[in-house]
């Protein structure tokens, strides 16, 4: 049975100084929530800021995507943290975003985070836990996004939290539902055929084929397509009119969950 209403949601405000990633202008006009970018992996406060205006003109969900303090990996190295350090870090980040969204007249959503600090917390039950206290203690009633199913899913979730899962259009999926490590060939699907195939069997079966050549049961609420991969905003406006023709609404993830 297709699903009648479903999310999708990037990661937007990666820009930096003088130095522009991704195309948010084109992508806000397609996606319903928006991870933004709080100035640790990527973003400084003036794209912040731009970003959820942008996000509020488009009538786009607003949504915290805190990241390791890491900028020129992009957030997307692993760093020896501690729990406490990572409580602070996603506290500084939401606050941050939470401030600008308060000026701006803008709800904050939900919270999401970013690149390997998702992976990590998913694989450490500390650094779960310390993402879980960090968006409960600013504001119980933010929605946490992240991995369908994973072990961060299910802590924010036993901490009262409102959690919605993903489902990932652009990336390679194992057979016990994971992604598929970036190191990988064909970890990152580029093509904008293959990303509406793949979508499109999820919209109709709830399933995504995988790495291994079978498939993989996902309870999603959102699809995410990265901002920053090769030819993003041509996948992300093929995607939506593939969802729009079968009569899917595209809706924030916070009515659904």
């Amino acid at each position: 049975m297709v699903m009648q209403q479903i999310d999708m949601n990037s990661d937007m405000g990666e820009s930096f100084g003088k130095y522009k990633l991704g195309d948010d202008e084109e992508i806000m006009k397609y996606i319903s929530s928006a991870n933004i970018a709080c100035g640790l992996h990527a973003g400084d406060p003036h794209v912040l800021k731009n970003t959820i205006k942008l996000a509020k003109e488009m009538d786009t969900a607003v949504g915290a995507h805190p990241g390791l303090p890491d900028l020129m990996g992009f957030g997307r190295r692993a760093m020896d943290v501690t729990p406490d350090e990572l409580y602070d870090y996603c506290v500084y980040q939401i606050g941050a975003t939470q401030a600008f969204c308060a000026a701006l007249g803008v709800p904050l959503q939900h919270v999401k985070c970013h690149g390997i600090l998702e992976v990590m917390s998913t694989q450490r039950p500390e650094l779960a836990e310390a993402v879980a206290s960090a968006v409960k203690d600013v504001d119980a009633n933010l929605l946490y996004m992240t991995i369908a199913g994973t072990k961060l899913y299910q802590t924010c979730k036993a901490a009262g939290l409102r959690v919605a899962g993903e489902v990932y259009g652009d990336r390679a999926y194992n057979d016990d539902g994971t992604l598929v490590s970036r190191k990988l060939p064909r970890s990152l699907i580029t093509d904008a055929g293959a990303v509406v195939e793949r979508i499109t069997q999820y919209l109709d079966t709830g399933t995504m084929p995988t790495y291994e050549g079978g498939t993989v049961k996902i309870d999603a609420q959102s699809i995410c397509m990265h901002g920053d991969t090769p030819g993003a905003a041509g996948m992300i406006k093929a995607l939506r009119k593939k969802i729009d023709a079968k009569g899917v609404r595209v809706v924030p993830v916070g009515t659904l969950v």
